[in-house]
């Protein structure tokens, strides 16, 4: 009889593709992952995994093999979690949690406060969205709910609520030395920017750019919103982000705020889930949390 810690170890493996990944997912060291997985590697008379670049890729046994013990621990999750009444003020439960990097700086300190007073013991790990794989990552267990702005993404497995419309503006350091109380449309083609990576969703501005048969010049492109912090203020460097980081950022340094001198549509950031069938009250709970703490925002 094959011990079921073994088959918990193979759906982790497979659904992160990365040894390490399950480790830190199961809260083993990485050699007792190994060690289990080759338990049932013997079991099985097959590898089930092989190395590749970007990590481990399951054998044609394995991914046939992953419906049927997926959908067995699910049964076995679902009927631990139907006998237990989910508390926040005592849950232990562990969320995942994809954020865009405009959730990284409006919604976490929110949440971590939050949660500080009502929920103490549960934890929240948070990964980083790549609007190419949150689907998968949806439907295998890897995230309970990602919030992003989903707009340009098409996922019909998933179940997606608006929490919030939101709309771009401009920051500049406070004493900009050519940049006062507004900002003209000559001025921001003439500036430099800062500016977002597209492949991390942050499309809209420079598509609305090419429509008006317009380009700004980017001397810097980065991964996230979040670092940009010193640049501004360390800067003459324009940044067009949301209104929501362009507050924050405004709050913690000396950064104006300007609204742009061309119009751009708003768009939504959404909480998006898979409906498993297991934890339905706990997740339930977590999405009406996101959506209350980003209304308050």
């Amino acid at each position: 009889m094959i011990d079921l810690s073994l088959i918990k170890v193979f759906i982790i493996v497979f659904e992160t593709k990365n040894i390490s990944h399950a480790a830190e997912r199961l809260n083993l060291s990485q050699p007792s992952v190994t060690y289990n997985l080759n338990r049932l590697r013997k079991f099985l008379n097959d590898p089930l995994f092989e190395r590749d670049k970007f990590g481990v890729k399951p054998t044609k046994l394995a991914q046939s093999l992953y419906p049927s013990f997926r959908q067995a621990i699910t049964d076995i999750e679902m009927a631990i979690t139907a006998s237990k009444y989910f508390d926040p003020k005592t849950s232990t439960r562990i969320f995942r949690l994809g954020l865009s990097d405009l959730g990284e700086i409006c919604l976490l300190p929110s949440l971590i406060q939050y949660l500080s007073k009502e929920a103490p013991f549960i934890k929240v790990e948070i990964e980083e969205i790549q609007s190419h794989k949150v689907e998968d990552w949806l439907t295998e267990g890897f995230l309970d709910v990602a919030v992003f702005n989903s707009s340009y993404t098409v996922m019909p497995k998933i179940e997606s609520r608006n929490l919030f419309e939101e709309r771009y503006m401009c920051i500049a350091h406070k004493y900009h030395p050519r940049i006062r109380d507004t900002l003209s449309l000559e001025q921001y083609f003439q500036e430099n920017h800062a500016a977002i990576k597209s492949s991390t969703g942050h499309i809209e501005i420079d598509q609305r750019l090419k429509e008006l048969g317009l380009k700004r010049k980017i001397m810097l492109e980065l991964p996230h919103f979040s670092v940009l912090q010193d640049v501004v203020t360390s800067s003459e460097l324009l940044v067009t982000l949301p209104s929501r980081a362009a507050k924050v950022y405004a709050r913690n340094g000396d950064v104006n705020i300007f609204e742009l001198p061309f119009s751009v549509k708003p768009f939504n950031v959404s909480a998006n889930w898979y409906n498993h069938r297991d934890d339905i009250e706990a997740r339930t709970w977590f999405i009406q949390t996101l959506q209350e703490l980003f209304q308050s925002l």
